[in-house]
């Protein structure tokens, strides 16, 4: 029995082991490429920065110095919010309705796997079109209804993060309540049939009962849609560019700016690094905070 369970093991190694170095080289070489340029001075713009090593440098200039970088973690972080918050909350409303009529469930889940299916790029370009100052559908009837700003939605400097959380709601709502009534599923449902037996309503036997039970899912996947959303890229690149002026300007495209536009590699790389160890940051807290209520 103990050869045979070495024989098995030395036969996922040598199955698994090219598709686990193919990974690393695929996904980590380039990370630690990319850390090892946010030390350098490289930038294609200036001839006389070849990539010399500059230790803390780009990060000094980037928390402390850059303004605009700020400002752009500042309306990432208010995308995430517009964006994640809605959707949390409709999708456990949506998972908690699917759950009670088990006919609609198998009607309509597989349409709301739909907008998940869609390429970002597809979902951007969908909706600049809808959303066309002329002759896009949304400006047009937002005007029949006398709104002012409606012909130029995507050009409005206040309300356009808004514009832009809203379809990013449209896209990701019905994967979040997909994922949600999984975890409404899993529920054993006893303590429920058990509340309303000892006369709880409805309302209150979902919030005193049900909703506890679903908030690590809740959690867990509400995490996963706030990181998407802060390095969101495609959908506000198409619609918006970062405009209007930079008021659309999230980290990811300013990142994607500092590259791209200005050349300036190095530096372009360290608030690259800066973003993601801020992810993993919160990503690590949030986690830590679900292990320790899982232990209690």
């Amino acid at each position: 029995m103990q050869a045979k369970h070495q024989r098995n093991a030395y036969f996922l190694a040598w199955s698994l082991g090219p598709l686990f170095i193919f990974l690393t080289a695929v996904f980590l070489g380039p990370f630690v490429y990319m850390l090892w340029l946010s030390f350098t001075d490289l930038s294609f713009a200036a001839p006389d920065r070849t990539g010399n090593f500059m230790g803390l440098d780009n990060y000094s200039r980037a928390l402390w110095h850059d303004e605009v970088f700020l400002g752009s973690l500042a309306r990432s972080a208010i995308f995430t919010l517009l964006s994640v918050s809605p959707e949390i909350l409709i999708g456990i409303i949506v998972a908690e309705i699917l759950y009670t009529r088990p006919i609609a469930q198998r009607l309509l889940s597989p349409l709301f796997a739909l907008p998940v299916l869609l390429p970002t790029v597809v979902v951007g370009l969908y909706w600049r079109i809808m959303l066309q100052g002329e002759f896009g559908v949304v400006s047009y009837y937002l005007a029949e209804l006398g709104l002012p700003a409606a012909k130029g939605i995507l050009s409005n400097s206040h309300t356009i993060l808004i514009t832009l959380a809203l379809v990013d709601i449209w896209q990701w709502t019905p994967f979040v309540a997909l994922v949600l009534l999984a975890g409404r599923s899993s529920l054993p449902r006893a303590p429920l049939e058990a509340a309303l037996l000892d006369g709880a309503s409805q309302l209150r036997a979902f919030v005193d009962v049900t909703l506890p039970g679903m908030l690590p899912t809740v959690i867990v996947i509400g995490l996963i849609r706030a990181v998407d959303s802060f390095k969101e890229f495609d959908k506000v690149f198409i619609l918006t560019g970062g405009g209007p002026g930079n008021a659309s300007e999230l980290s990811s495209i300013y990142a994607w700016r500092v590259a791209f536009r200005r050349w300036d590699f190095g530096y372009a790389a360290a608030i690259c690094v800066l973003i993601y160890l801020l992810l993993y940051a919160v990503s690590q807290g949030v986690l830590s905070k679900i292990h320790v209520g899982a232990r209690r």
